[in-house]
């Protein structure tokens, strides 16, 4: 069970995180992460490409703040490697006070958001910062307001000062221990369900689609690691169920063809070695998978390629071809692409 806690600026989040270290629960405090992660070798250089210059504090506060547009190209660098670095911190728990926003949220199972009246936050700002109520009414409002992260939360904590945190952390604790055992002893809808898998260019394996962020998708990985991770508008991602493959009459969807390895294979991993079978070997076995191939405009490498993206369904237990990788209405790749 992952957790994110949410809350803007002021709302005091980092000193819930504190008390509940009390319970033996360690945050990962995505602001901390970001800066540490900006500093490496690789971060930097992606940035120093995209801004331009050396990527110092006030060069990148300059491009930042010139057009929304900049801040999304840092964040879609950024981002991403907090992400991963979450990931494989072993947390199970994330504080961000963009959970929605940066898309966070897709990466725990249920969202706390601490929350306070706002002129409790305007001069606990002011205080903590020494700055000037105007500036820091220009923070928060850069974030998204209280009600609507609200809405979206499951669980709120008040921090107002005046209500005794002790007790909500421990009936918070509770109902997720609760929530967590009702949200894995449902039983699995009788019907199947539909799953989009993708491909992403530049990136090994296949990935199961989990949802659709507002300038992203996040995937999950199908290895035994299922790693999540955001893929943007820049990443060429296919949809299997996208995909066919060319015959002498008419083209094959991929899922058919995947259905007569099944058959071939008795629901097993593909007998042949697609990184050492030669050529001939390669079209052999092919054929017995879909004897009218083109042997013009398929390649070995397609061929290889399909064997491979088998084996890792097969591996995945996803089985059930042309009724599970059928893309989810509202979630495939062209619904993605007019959207953008």
């Amino acid at each position: 069970m992952k957790v994110g806690i949410a809350g803007g600026i002021g709302s005091g989040k980092s000193y819930v995180c504190r008390r509940l270290s009390n319970h033996g629960i360690d945050v990962y405090d995505c602001d901390s992460a970001a800066k540490r992660l900006m500093c490496s070798a690789e971060i930097q250089s992606q940035l120093e490409q995209l801004i331009g210059c050396r990527p110092d504090k006030q060069a990148l506060t300059r491009f930042l703040l010139a057009s929304d547009d900049n801040a999304h190209a840092i964040n879609a660098i950024v981002h991403p490697a907090v992400f991963r670095d979450f990931e494989e911190s072993g947390k199970e728990w994330l504080e961000s006070g963009i959970m929605y926003e940066s898309g966070a949220n897709h990466y725990v199972d249920f969202v706390v958001v601490v929350t306070a009246p706002e002129e409790v936050r305007i001069l606990r700002i002011m205080q903590r910062d020494g700055i000037t109520r105007e500036k820091a009414l220009d923070w928060m409002r850069r974030q998204w307001p209280q009600d609507k992260v609200r809405q979206l939360a499951d669980f709120e904590i008040v921090n107002d000062g005046q209500a005794d945190l002790d007790p909500q952390i421990d009936r918070l604790l509770t109902q997720l221990t609760l929530r967590n055992h009702q949200k894995t002893t449902i039983p699995k809808n009788k019907t199947t369900m539909q799953q989009t898998i993708l491909a992403i260019s530049g990136k090994p394996g296949l990935y199961k689609l989990i949802t659709r962020g507002k300038n992203n998708l996040i995937v999950e990985s199908l290895d035994a690691s299922h790693r999540r991770m955001p893929a943007f508008a820049t990443d060429r991602i296919t949809s299997l169920a996208d995909i066919a493959m060319y015959t002498e009459t008419e083209d094959v969807p991929l899922m058919t063809i995947l259905e007569n390895m099944k058959k071939l294979e008795d629901g097993k991993k593909a007998s042949i070695d697609f990184k050492k079978a030669s050529a001939n070997e390669l079209h052999e076995y092919f054929t017995k998978v879909l004897p009218e191939w083109d042997r013009d405009r398929v390649k070995n490498s397609h061929i290889q390629k399909l064997i491979q993206w088998y084996n890792i369904l097969i591996e995945a237990g996803i089985t059930d071809f042309e009724e599970e990788m059928k893309p989810t209405e509202g979630d495939n790749i062209d619904d993605r692409k007019e959207q953008e």
